[in-house]
């Protein structure tokens, strides 16, 4: 059963197309305690510079390694989902305390 901060795989399907999707690493923002779970997507795509309009709203992991992530990855603040838990795969890890409350600070700001 995920928890808060945890990072787990998932399935995130393409917008408008319900065949074509991605597994990536999510990271669990809320249990909805029915199954569901508020998740935001985690990229290994750092921002471009100059930024595009979603490189604004990606922020860093900064202890990555720690969450057992294999290279540095950003949070994608903007691409937050509420799925069930039938979607979560495989933990990955667990985000630490600061990086957590960091990512949580900017999705509330934008």
């Amino acid at each position: 059963m995920p928890d808060i901060g945890d990072i787990y795989t998932a399935i995130i399907y393409f917008k408008g197309h319900s065949r074509n999707f991605k597994v990536r690493p999510v990271l669990v923002l809320n249990d909805l305690n029915n199954g569901w779970y508020t998740i935001a997507e985690i990229t290994s795509i750092s921002p471009k510079n100059p930024p595009g309009y979603y490189d604004l709203y990606k922020e860093p992991i900064l202890n990555w390694q720690e969450c057992g992530l294999n290279e540095p990855s950003f949070v994608k603040c903007k691409n937050i989902h509420n799925v069930e838990e039938i979607r979560l795969h495989n933990k990955i890890g667990t985000m630490n305390y600061n990086d957590f409350i960091n990512i949580v600070d900017k999705i509330l700001i934008y």
